[in-house]
Formats: C-alpha cells, structure tokens, sequence
C-alpha cells in the first residue's frame, strides 16, 4: 500500500514537470542538484563557498521575478517535495536507493553519448557506451554499477556542458518555477536535453508494441518523479543547512549555481588544452 502511494506520488510530481516540457540529462532533474557537490561536512560549508564580491559580480537582472519563483518553489517543495523525498529516503532502505540511482543514471547514458558526440569528445562517447552496454547486461539494467568496479564511472553530459564547450555563455540566473536554479544557456540546455533524449521518442512511439495507446508516456512520467523525489532525497540536509544558517537563501543557492557552472566551464577549459 504504501509503495503503491509512492508511485502514484511519483506519477504525479512527474506529470507536473513533464507538462513543462524541460529537463536534465536522462530521466529529467529539476534543478536542486546543482547542490549536491559542495562539501557538507560543517554547519557552514555555504558560508566558505563565496565572498560578497562575487555575489554582486553575478548577473541577476531577473532578481525581483527571481525571487518570488524562489518562494513559490520553497512553498512548493515544503508541501509537497520535501515530505515525499523525506518518506521515500525513511521507508526504503539504502541499497534499494543506491539501485534506484544506479538504474536512473544508466537511462541517461543514451543522452550521454548524444552530447559527448556533439562536444567531439570521441572517448568520452566510447566510454558512455561502454558503461550502459555494461550495466544493462551485467549491472541487471543499470541497477548495479557494474562498470564503475571496471574502471568506467559515470561522467553524465548535459546539452548546457555542450553549449558551454561551443563558448556559449552562462548569461543571466534563472529561477524556473518547479525546476529550480538555472541561467540562459542553462535552460536552453534542459529543453535541448528533453528533445535529444531517446526515451522522449520511445515512450511516445505508438507503432510499438504495447504501447498503441502512448500508455508507456505514464511510466516515464513516474519514472520522472521518481528521480526528483531520489534527488530531493539526497539534499535534506544540505538544504535543511542553507534554510538554517544562510541569511539569504535565495543568494546562497544562486551563487553554489555559479560556482557549479564555473567549475563546469573550467573542467572544459582544461580539457581542451590536453
């Protein structure tokens, strides 16, 4: 009963991003992964991530409409994201959300390898390759990292990292309501990834068999939902932090954005100089 809850929670949080028609790599992300790298070792880690001249060197010329999109996600994620995310991390135990991740990211190498191609990243693209035949096979559909033990771990790749490696610029923050943190080049990049994403395709061919009626659409609307709920799961007390201890949360978030897409853009940097 209660799993069955989940799913239906899922379906729904997925239909409602779908219908926005934006997304991330693979299964579609909202935004709030961009917080997901920073060190959460002290109460304060936000606190070391920036100074106040690189908060007024960051371009917001959106701020007012900015903010209040923040504030509708907040009330948002406080009724309706943070308790799924928060029953979904208590009743499901730690292998089966390690699974869950696992098989999400699997799904995402085929738009991996659409990007890696785009960027000319010939290895890269080989590599992608590698880890989904690997782990659909061996890692039982991606739900097992099989090819990260040998030597292939996950390198995701987004249209907005492709456009970063054309010289395309960050341009101004974006607040998008029910995604999250974002820029210019940053939602061009999501709405780029939902239509180069194969599972867009699949789900909605009905010449294929068992799905004449587009009914296969609903399952990569919960499979959707599933993956913001898995995400959201991971930054409760990252977010928790921010909402305790920053004076602005709004500023915070939107600076650990620009540090991501910075640190982003630096790793493209160097990888061109090779």
């Amino acid at each position: 009963m209660i799993k069955s809850l989940f799913f239906y929670a899922f379906l729904a949080l997925g239909s409602v991003a779908f219908a926005l028609d934006i997304s991330s790599p693979g299964i579609p992300t909202t935004g709030i992964e961009n917080v997901a790298s920073h060190d959460l070792s002290s109460d304060a880690w936000w606190a070391k991530s920036f100074d106040d001249d690189q908060v007024l060197a960051e371009p917001d010329p959106l701020e007012p409409m900015n903010r209040a999109f923040f504030n509708f996600n907040r009330v948002l994620d406080g009724i309706l994201l943070k308790p799924i995310a928060i029953g979904y991390d208590t009743v499901f135990p730690h292998p089966v959300k390690e699974g869950v991740t696992n098989f999400l990211d699997n799904l995402s190498a085929p738009l991996g390898v659409i990007n890696y191609t785009l960027q000319g990243e010939g290895e890269k693209t080989l590599e992608t390759i590698a880890r989904f035949l690997i782990n659909t096979t061996f890692g039982i559909f991606g739900l097992v990292d099989v090819a990260k033990e040998v030597g292939i771990p996950s390198k995701p790749a987004t249209f907005n990292q492709t456009l970063a490696t054309w010289g395309v610029e960050t341009g101004p923050y974006l607040m998008v309501p029910f995604v999250g943190p974002s820029s210019f080049r940053g939602t061009y990049g999501m709405i780029a990834d939902w239509y180069l994403n194969p599972l867009y395709y699949i789900a909605h061919n009905k010449h294929r068999q068992g799905n004449r009626y587009g009914q296969q659409v609903y399952l990569l609307y919960a499979l959707y939902g599933l993956d913001v709920v898995n995400r959201r799961s991971k930054l409760i007390d990252a977010l928790n932090d921010i909402e305790r201890n920053s004076l602005d949360p709004y500023v915070t978030i939107r600076n650990i954005y620009f540090q991501k897409q910075a640190e982003m853009e630096r790793e493209i940097r160097a990888r061109k100089s090779v």
